[in-house]
């Protein structure tokens, strides 16, 4: 269980996250929504351990996380970035394989089993093409999925993905969700920022919204997700039909368009 109590945090002379209780269990998949400067991205380094709270506690399965080692979080948080860009040219493949880093000792290698299981993973997200290619000299959207086959190559317990779909095309955008949707019935727990209100309540199970740094409306998909809520968060009227959210400027364009 990965556990914040009464969070704040604040850069000088701003308050980013104020008074922020979250609770996401295994098996969990919670996605963070909320306007540009909300704290997404602030939230998610704290409860990796990444930025230290002014107050308030992170528990990582009962234990603080100011006291485990860089080591010991990463076997059981992985993360992917919104952005990577490496000074080192690696292949694909090498960069896959540096997920299992947390699991092997000082000076110790991947072996031929670590290497298999990074080829399978990159086949699993249908990339098998880049293992040999320069991770550098790939598209914006093909990082984004070898970072994602790294973070599944780190056994982690948590997935933490800030807005994964950013550089991802309408068809990896679901494949990625999808996989993350069956890895949580497999026990694990994923954590995701998204700009996309449809594509949160499509897959998650619970849903938290930012605004200002507090925390708006939490809880299950199906109470969270009114178009009042995200009218609230994004400060923009929303429109709610069949349980797809759309800008209600957009609808008011379609219908002078018809007539």
């Amino acid at each position: 269980m990965l556990v914040s109590n009464n969070l704040n945090f604040s850069y000088p002379g701003r308050n980013v996250l104020k008074n922020i209780n979250f609770k996401a269990e295994r098996g969990d998949f919670i996605s963070i929504l909320g306007a540009n400067g909300s704290g997404k991205t602030t939230f998610f380094q704290c409860m990796q351990g990444l930025l230290t709270p002014d107050a308030g506690k992170i528990l990582l399965d009962g234990e603080n996380i100011k006291k485990m080692t860089k080591k010991e979080i990463a076997q059981k948080i992985a993360v992917v970035p919104q952005e990577s860009q490496n000074v080192f040219d690696y292949q694909v493949l090498d960069m896959v394989l540096m997920g299992i880093n947390p699991w092997l000792a000082f000076s110790e290698e991947p072996g031929e089993k670590e290497r298999q299981t990074a080829e399978d993973i990159l086949a699993e997200l249908e990339i098998s093409d880049l293992k040999n290619k320069s991770f550098n000299k790939i598209s914006g959207g093909e990082r984004q999925l070898v970072l994602i086959a790294r973070a599944l190559m780190q056994k982690s317990s948590y997935l933490f993905l800030d807005e994964p779909n950013s550089h991802l095309d309408f068809k990896n955008t679901h494949l990625i969700l999808k996989i993350m949707r069956e890895l949580t019935a497999k026990g694990k727990t994923v954590l995701t920022a998204l700009h996309d209100p449809n594509l949160a309540a499509q897959y998650s199970d619970r849903v938290i919204i930012l605004k200002s740094g507090r925390i708006i409306a939490a809880g299950l998909v199906e109470n969270v997700m009114t178009a009042e809520n995200l009218s609230r968060a994004y400060e923009i009227e929303i429109n709610e039909e069949n349980s797809i959210f759309s800008l209600a400027f957009q609808k008011s364009r379609l219908l002078r368009q018809e007539a």
